[in-house]
């Protein structure tokens, strides 16, 4: 199967903000592994640091995972389109 312009674009934003976000997931497990605990509450999010370094993270995984979301419906449309 030979892949368009528009495919192999698709894919390739789609593997970087992948890559992204196993990056951030990696820096979560590390930050809580850390701290000694996986089981972050609002009061320790927001008392220290380490739960403002999650909770950015959290915000970044959040964004990365509608756009990569989004670059998967858009391969499949442009797939489904030929």
């Amino acid at each position: 199967m030979k892949l368009k312009e528009n495919e192999i674009d698709t894919l390739f934003k789609l593997f970087l903000f992948t890559v992204v976000e196993l990056f951030c997931i990696s820096i979560y497990i590390i930050i809580s592994a850390l701290s000694g605990d996986f089981n972050w509450t609002v009061e320790r999010m927001t008392s220290s640091l380490g739960g403002m370094a999650i909770q950015i993270i959290n915000l970044i995984t959040l964004i990365n995972g509608i756009i990569i979301f989004l670059y998967i419906l858009i391969f499949l449309i442009l797939l489904l389109k030929d």
